[in-house]
């Protein structure tokens, strides 16, 4: 509608009130649109194809009562409408109200001055329906697109003014799938009949009851058998006993909470079950959660594990291996900061007396996007570990002392023996067999060595120092100092060839350790060769490292065996030498190892080995 140019529908079978009324609406707005009709046909007609802004409609026409042009229900009506009338008294006004129209005139000559005031009002009074159905149906198109289910409810309450149900006026389209109930179903009818077998009843209604008449919101979270679903429900007062629901489903929600609960559980069973001590710390440095290892390792109670960080520390004596006191609240502090550590030893002086060495490694705990939310502490009780290696070093002392005296003064007597069982001319055999006495020891002496090496390897004791060794002057000097030295024919230098180039890069290597490395690898390949058959030493470079390798023509490795050459006590099956007791290869390895190299070997049965290792440029 254009306010300043109104279309206006005349339905009047009188001529002259017809002018009337036209000169009427041209006075109070010339630019008034004005159509007159003067049936209900010819209006019917015009309104089949026109909608007008007002009509003004006689209420007796000649075929018909103007009413009939009115909708049955007002809220149905596409336009306002003004009813006029010949006569005028108040059962009159009470029809044409009731039948649709917003207002009514009686036609004389003295009211037709009033129909401008009435015209505007109707307009005015029109715009307002028209703005309050905007509104009605925005909130409808709102109302049936919503995902979660709405219900417009009303209290029912009884004849003592009791709330004891409420009445179901209107539902969404989503209430149908959330609470599994057809809307034609559930409008008009009473919860009690719809819901009351299946909710807590009483309950509920005691909050619908209570939000209509304080009109303040409430939250209330139920399980609905009927839809199998998890609901939350968010109540509003509408007024006047009214309250409308908002129901979501959050049964995956609940799923989730379930499922965290759950893991919750079993990750706290899990760290419970562990049995090195277990510490999980806020961003603060407070304990979150600890283990039972961890409560008896520490002495914690919950008195001390709700103090501060700095308190807590401030109440544990750790030191250092070397006895130093150990930086316990900065590394903690520095572990919450984004720092890991892994394995660092300390030991724990408790006030009992008792003295424990811990193995202690931490790590922040970050979200995905990286944000650390705090941090989680292991330690674990190596004192059993710390004491087996102490008496590791009294079964070193007691092999490389205890049992190295005895066969000294043995090799010595054999020796001696020998000389002067020559001396008295008491033939070669005695000779011979003071040879054997001298063998013996001296292969048990490898032996004893070979495990000495074994036990300071594995308990770290054996350190590389290494430094920039030329490869090639430091093969040749080795060699030099072996030039014609045979170790019971086991080690002949004359059977070896070189090939290292002579612009070879300098090592990264401990002298000691890479002379014991040649040699292991050296004598075994001269063992396991046919006499007089060559050996060959390589060396080139690789990349960023120099790979190593000692080439025979021996009686080579069979396939099995060759997986677990280089473990511990391993013989291959070929293997026929009492003086071995399986560790030369494996001291070899763990030698290697310990510059950061690698050992392999290829082998064919019958044809030969290759033994390679690799060692770091300087």
């Amino acid at each position: 509608m254009k306010s300043d140019a109104p279309h206006i529908l005349l339905v009047e079978d009188s001529e002259m009130h017809a002018e009337l009324i036209r000169e009427a609406l041209l006075a109070w707005r010339a630019s008034v649109r004005i159509s007159v009709v003067s049936s209900l046909t010819e209006a019917r007609a015009f309104l089949a194809e026109t909608t007008p802004d007002l009509a003004l409609i006689d209420l007796m026409l000649p075929d018909g009562r103007g009413t009939e042009l009115l909708p049955a229900d007002r809220e149905q009506a596409a336009f306002p409408a003004v009813m006029l009338t010949g006569s005028g008294d108040e059962q009159t006004a009470v029809e044409v109200m009731k039948a649709g129209a917003l207002d009514y005139l009686v036609k004389s000559g003295a009211t037709l001055t009033d129909l401008p005031r009435i015209v505007e009002r109707t307009l005015d009074l029109w715009s307002h329906i028209a703005r309050r159905r905007q509104a009605e149906d925005r909130y409808r198109r709102l109302f049936e697109n919503m995902r979660e289910a709405v219900a417009v409810d009303q209290i029912v309450y009884d004849t003592e003014g009791n709330p004891v149900d409420w009445l179901v006026t209107d539902v969404n389209p989503a209430y149908e799938e959330v609470l599994a109930i057809p809307r034609e179903q559930a409008v008009g009818r009473r919860a009690s009949e719809l819901y009351g077998s299946i909710l807590g009843f009483e309950a509920i209604l005691a909050v619908y009851a209570g939000v209509s008449e304080t009109g303040k919101p409430a939250q209330l979270e139920i399980f609905f058998p009927l839809s199998q679903k998890h609901l939350l429900i968010s109540v509003f007062s509408l007024g006047g006993g009214q309250f409308a629901t908002l129901t979501k489903d959050v049964t995956g929600r609940k799923q989730m909470e379930a499922e965290r609960e759950r893991l919750m559980a079993e990750l706290e069973a899990t760290i419970n079950a562990i049995a090195d001590a277990v510490i999980v710390y806020d961003p603060a440095g407070k304990i979150r959660h600890m283990n039972p290892a961890a409560e008896q390792l520490f002495g914690y109670g919950r008195k001390e594990r709700a103090t501060s960080l700095a308190v807590r520390l401030s109440r544990l004596e750790v030191r250092t291996p070397d006895g130093q006191p150990f930086p316990l609240q900065e590394t903690m502090q520095r572990v919450i900061a984004g720092e890991t550590m892994h394995g660092v030893l300390a030991v724990l002086h408790r006030p009992d007396g008792k003295t424990i060495w811990m193995a202690n490694s931490a790590a922040p705990i970050c979200t995905p996007d990286g944000q650390r939310v705090g941090a989680v502490g292991t330690a674990t009780d190596v004192t059993a570990l710390y004491e087996l290696q102490q008496e590791r070093e009294m079964f070193l002392h007691t092999i490389s002392h205890d049992l190295r005296s005895p066969l000294t003064v043995i090799q010595g007597y054999a020796q001696l023996l020998r000389e002067t069982l020559l001396r008295e001319t008491c033939g070669e055999s005695a000779g011979l067999m003071c040879d054997e006495v001298l063998k013996g020891a001296q292969r048990m002496n490898r032996m004893i060595e070979e495990l000495v090496d074994m036990a300071r390897l594995e308990g770290g004791q054996l350190v590389p120092k290494p430094s920039a060794l030329p490869l090639d002057a430091f093969v040749q000097q080795l060699l030099g100092r072996l030039q014609g030295v045979r170790l019971k024919g086991c080690l002949e230098t004359d059977r070896l060839t070189v090939e290292i180039p002579a612009n070879l890069p300098p090592v990264l290597v401990d002298p000691d350790l890479l002379e014991r490395i040649l040699l292991n690898l050296l004598s075994n390949a001269m063992k396991y060769s046919p006499a007089e058959s060559p050996i060959r030493l390589e060396a080139w470079r690789k990349e960023g490292e120099i790979e190593i390798s000692v080439i025979d023509r021996g009686e080579g490795i069979a396939p099995e065996d060759q997986s677990c050459i280089f473990d511990r006590f391993c013989r291959p099956k070929g293997a026929r030498r009492p003086d071995s007791v399986g560790l030369g290869l494996y001291i070899t390895r763990k030698l290697v190892e310990a510059h950061g190299g690698r050992i392999r070997v290829n082998s064919t049965l019958g044809k030969g080995s290759t033994f390679s290792f690799t060692l770091p440029l300087a």
